[in-house]
């Protein structure tokens, strides 16, 4: 869909963002940094974005087009809006808490949204800036089709219910390797959506083939207890008639 934004949208959530929700600034993003090349943080979210200086909503922050700050309570929380996904973007979204926490707010919550998407929110409570964290706040389908992105696939569609993940694909490397790829690209599904019971992958081509597992064979399969060939008479194949996806 967004082809290397998305890939790096990846890689940059999945080197900065630890499963254990802690977020220190990198040597490559320290605050000195993050000053210097966010100072005019909204007028570098988008990449010809020439939005202007609007009053202030009561935190101090210069408000553009892109950027809403919301006050809840004892919570500020700021939103804003970016064109490109790059190595700054968590360094902006620490500048904008950074800069609400200089103006008095001691609760506050960065969400970054890219092309309507959630990607990332940082959260810094008791106006601890030290032990702000990072969290992925991409929809489930968002992430599946962000995933995908590291095999050489083309994703027509992604639908995630409470027991099915199903995603519509075009593999587009030789069709011989697809089952290579095809227990790695269905972990990944899962990884996504951990409570579903089944995932399936919808095989686009000359022939129109669903291919789905049981998640707990899924699983089974990679914690070793079963063999490649128990977990090859789990996958169940269907050829499809018609056009789907």
């Amino acid at each position: 869909m967004k082809g290397k934004l998305l890939l790096l949208l990846l890689i940059l959530i999945g080197g900065y963002i630890y499963f254990n929700g802690d977020f220190h600034v990198p040597d490559d993003i320290s605050p000195e940094r993050v000053i210097d090349t966010a100072k005019n943080v909204t007028d570098n979210l988008g990449e010809t974005s020439t939005a202007t200086e609007t009053p202030s909503d009561g935190t101090g922050m210069d408000l553009a087009g892109n950027v809403s700050v919301i006050n809840s309570g004892n919570w500020t929380v700021i939103r804003f809006e970016t064109g490109v996904i790059d190595g700054d973007l968590l360094g902006r979204a620490y500048t904008l808490a950074e800069r609400a926490h200089k103006n008095g707010s001691e609760n506050i919550r960065v969400e970054a949204y890219f092309d309507d998407e959630p990607v990332i929110a940082l959260t810094v409570k008791d106006g601890n800036l030290n032990n702000a964290t990072f969290e992925d706040i991409r929809r489930p389908e968002f992430r599946i089709e962000t995933d995908l992105g590291l095999f050489d696939v083309l994703v027509h569609s992604v639908t995630v219910t409470n027991d099915t993940a199903s995603v519509s694909l075009e593999y587009l490397a030789d069709g011989d390797s697809f089952w290579r790829d095809y227990a790695k690209m269905s972990l990944a599904i899962l990884e996504d959506a951990p409570w579903v019971e089944k995932v399936e992958i919808v095989y686009l081509g000359e022939r129109n083939v669903s291919v789905s597992v049981p998640s707990d064979a899924l699983l089974k399969a990679l914690s070793g207890e079963l063999s490649p060939e128990e977990f090859a008479g789990e996958i169940d194949v269907i050829e499809l008639s018609g056009d789907r996806g």
